[in-house]
């Protein structure tokens, strides 16, 4: 009996479906806080007659613009839209002129069967949505229709933000479907996953301040004009992405934070082809927690790189496959935090670049290296290079550099490591400890676990 309970519960809990008015008269306001324009079957001659909340699914058919009235809002557990026959431009798809809360998701499905060049349908916000499931847009283009769809949410007044508790993503329906556009001037908050496959994220030529719970996929970032985008990444698991990175101008900026927690890892490769303005250059890299790796295409940077927490961790890696990468930024600073680097033979390591200076504004013990390599090839390496393997401009930096004169040492699977910052590069020294140090190193251990038991 007690087997049966949950499914009982959810069944009997499960959300109502109703189906919004559909009439095109001109009495008919199309606004979706207003219960009276929606019924309880898909007929539509069972009008509602509660009271709309998250015990009920809303569902739009047609081609019905929609909207929420201002100075009221829109409460239910999930919205569908189904735009079936896009051949126009819609500026007022969507008109959030209050505010939208949902207990669940937001769905958007858009057919495009006509027009030319761009046929835009907006989402405009006038106040905020938010979501307490996924964002889901499900995209498909008639056989033979030349057009494309632009996705938008816009925002018209200042700070105004979707935020989707749960992950975003868009599929793509028959062959003849390219990517679909999506377009902002909102500020975009995902606590899940930004799956960026099957789209073009085109931010204006404003301020916007996402925050993404990671990012996966393969996909593509524009930023128009003279634009500031900033992407802070909140990871708590580990994704990777592919990207390109257009700009329409050399002043159009990309920052990347890194704010996860301790098990959160972000990877974002860099690679060239993008389909608007020409291949950029990041701007700002931040991180602060979790762990960043960026790998970047040929003839790419950064403008500044700052490691600013105790748990960051950055790494450089390939643009396209692979952990062995190269970065270059223009400066960097190191305030706490490690930086991870990958060996994979004597010629075969990550490296960073920094056109001009990089300085320490921290303290040496709140900062580390990762070394990741392979023990027994690295033992290989070491006795093949007659006792010890160095590895030279692992860092280069401009001379007058603050991390000149820095030493840190380590011992990473039983191979003890000197990394050196000198004038203008870093080299590390690799090394096997004779077995009496290595014993030397095993009793003072042991001496010092003894003489803590006895303090106990």
């Amino acid at each position: 009996m007690l087997s049966a309970l949950p499914f009982f519960w959810s069944s009997a809990f499960a959300a109502q479906d109703l189906y919004f008015n559909t009439a095109d008269s001109p009495d008919f306001n199309r606004y979706l806080n207003d219960s009276s324009n929606w019924f309880t079957d898909e007929g539509r001659t069972q009008q509602f007659e509660g009271t709309l909340g998250p015990d009920y699914n809303g569902i739009v058919t047609g081609m019905t613009n929609v909207s929420v009235a201002g100075g009221s809002t829109l409460n239910l557990n999930s919205l569908t839209i189904d735009r079936e026959n896009i051949s126009a431009r819609e500026s007022f798809m969507l008109s959030v002129g209050g505010r939208i809360t949902l207990a669940e998701n937001l769905i958007f499905n858009m057919n495009l069967t006509g027009g030319t060049g761009n046929v835009r349908q907006d989402t405009v916000l006038y106040s905020d949505i938010d979501l307490g499931g996924n964002m889901i847009v499900n995209y498909s283009r008639e056989s033979g229709v030349s057009s494309y769809c632009t996705f938008a949410i816009v925002s018209e007044s200042s700070g105004r933000q979707l935020h989707i508790g749960g992950d975003f993503s868009v599929n793509l329906g028959t062959a003849d479907t390219t990517a679909l556009r999506f377009f902002t001037n909102a500020n975009i908050m995902v606590d899940g996953i930004m799956h960026m496959d099957n789209f073009v994220w085109q931010n204006s030529n404003g301020q916007h301040y996402h925050m993404l719970g990671g990012m996966s996929g393969s996909g593509m970032i524009v930023v128009y004009d003279a634009g500031y985008t900033s992407i802070n990444l909140t990871n708590s698991t580990v994704q990777e992405t592919s990207l390109t990175f257009g700009t329409t101008t050399e002043n159009s900026k990309l920052d990347i934070s890194m704010n996860g927690s301790a098990s959160g890892r972000q990877t974002i490769r860099f690679r060239s082809g993008t389909w608007e303005g020409t291949d950029g250059n990041i701007n700002d890299v931040t991180v602060g927690s979790g762990r960043l790796d960026i790998g970047m295409r040929t003839g790419m940077k950064g403008n500044r790189l700052s490691l600013s927490g105790t748990e960051a961790v950055f790494s450089a890696t390939a643009s396209y496959s692979g952990e062995i990468g190269t970065v270059t930024f223009n400066e960097g600073e190191w305030y706490a935090g490690k930086i991870a680097i990958d060996i994979e033979g004597e010629l075969a390591y990550d490296k960073i670049a920094f056109n001009g200076r990089f300085d320490k504004i921290g303290s040496d013990r709140d900062m580390g290296f990762e070394f990741v390599f392979d023990a027994y090839a690295m033992r290989e390496l070491i006795s093949e290079n007659g006792g010890e393997l160095i590895l030279e401009d692992v860092i280069t930096y401009e001379t007058g550099s603050s991390m000149a004169g820095t030493v840190f040492e380590g011992n990473t699977s039983g191979i003890q490591w000197e990394a050196v910052f000198g004038d203008t590069s870093l080299s590390v020294t690799f090394t096997v400890p004779e077995p009496a140090a290595v014993a030397a190193v095993f009793g003072a251990a042991a001496l010092a676990f003894a003489a803590y038991r006895r303090r106990k």
